[in-house]
């Protein structure tokens, strides 16, 4: 963290990718995450949407467990973060 000559805080990205972690992790919306964290909203959000950006290029494996037992007309179903869902039939 650094000192700007505006006199705002200047944040490494590796600062913000921890201060990203610490606010999934706490549980509390944005704004009040922001107020406690001495943070601006909307330089909060910019990173925010930056790091995901960034984190959904990697690629990532998600593993979905087998199900035990079909309960419906769907084999499987699965809701992804954006509110996406894919079924796939028996």
């Amino acid at each position: 963290m650094q000192l700007g000559s505006n006199g705002y805080v200047q944040r490494s990205a590796a600062q913000w990718s921890e201060i990203i972690a610490r606010y999934r992790q706490s549980g509390l919306g944005t704004r009040d995450f922001c107020a406690a964290e001495g943070l601006g909203v909307r330089t909060f959000a910019k990173w925010e949407r930056r790091l995901r950006r960034k984190d959904g290029q990697k690629g990532e494996f998600v593993e979905v467990p087998t199900p035990q037992a079909v309960s419906g007309p769907w084999a499987v179903e699965v809701e992804f973060p954006n509110g996406v869902r894919l079924r796939v039939r028996s």
